[in-house]
C-alpha cells in the first residue's frame, strides 16, 4: 500500500481549487429563465434625405460583465457592407466575423422592428435569472451612430417600458412577460 503524504503548498493548491470549482459551479446553475417568458423588443427608427442610406443596427443582450449572450437582430449586408462592419462599435468587439456572417441580414428602412428574446444563449442553452444589459445599436453611412443599452431584470415579474430617444433611433420598447 502506498502512503501519500500532502504537504502544505499541495493541500492548501487542492482545498482552492475544489472551492473555486464550487463556487464556478454553482454560479453557473441560478434560477432558470421562468418558463413561457418573453422579452419582446420593439424598435423605431426614422431617416431620409439626400444621400440616405439605410442604417446597420444590431439588438442584441449582453450579461453584467458586458459579455455578448444573444444576437437578437442584425441589419447587416454580408458581403458589400463589410467594410462598414466595424461602424456598430460594441458589437464589433463582442462578436465575431463569422458569427456576424452568419447572423446578418440585409439592412431595412426606416420604420418599426420588433424581436423577441426566449431566455436561451447564441448556442441555444437556457440562461438564468439576472441582469442583462439589452441593446440596440445604429450607425449609418453619412450620418450617426447611436448606442441604446438599458439594464434589465429577468425574473419573475413582468414589466412594459418605453423609452423615447432624441436621435434618429426614436424609440426602444421592452415588454418582459409571457408568451401572447
Amino acid at each position: 500500500m502506498l502512503k501519500r503524504y500532502y504537504s502544505r503548498r499541495s493541500f492548501f493548491r487542492q482545498a482552492i481549487g475544489g472551492l473555486l470549482a464550487l463556487s464556478l459551479a454553482r454560479a453557473q446553475t441560478g434560477r432558470p429563465w421562468p418558463k413561457g417568458f418573453t422579452l419582446k423588443v420593439s424598435f423605431a427608427y426614422e431617416g431620409g434625405g439626400f444621400r440616405y442610406r439605410s442604417p446597420y443596427v444590431a439588438a442584441y443582450v449582453e450579461d453584467e460583465k458586458g459579455n455578448l449572450v444573444k444576437t437578437l437582430a442584425l441589419f447587416l449586408m454580408p458581403g458589400k457592407g463589410e467594410r462598414w462592419w466595424d461602424t456598430l462599435r460594441r458589437y464589433f468587439l463582442l462578436g465575431s466575423l463569422e458569427t456576424m456572417r452568419t447572423l446578418s441580414g440585409p439592412t431595412r428602412p426606416p420604420g418599426r422592428y420588433a424581436v423577441a428574446w426566449d431566455g436561451s444563449d447564441d448556442k441555444g442553452k437556457p440562461v438564468a435569472q439576472g441582469s442583462y444589459y439589452l441593446c440596440v445599436e445604429y450607425a449609418r453611412e453619412h450620418g450617426p451612430y447611436e448606442l441604446f443599452r438599458e439594464k434589465v431584470e429577468i425574473g419573475e415579474n413582468p414589466f412594459q417600458k418605453t423609452y423615447t430617444l432624441k436621435g434618429e433611433l426614436k424609440e426602444v420598447v421592452l415588454d418582459y412577460g409571457r408568451k401572447a
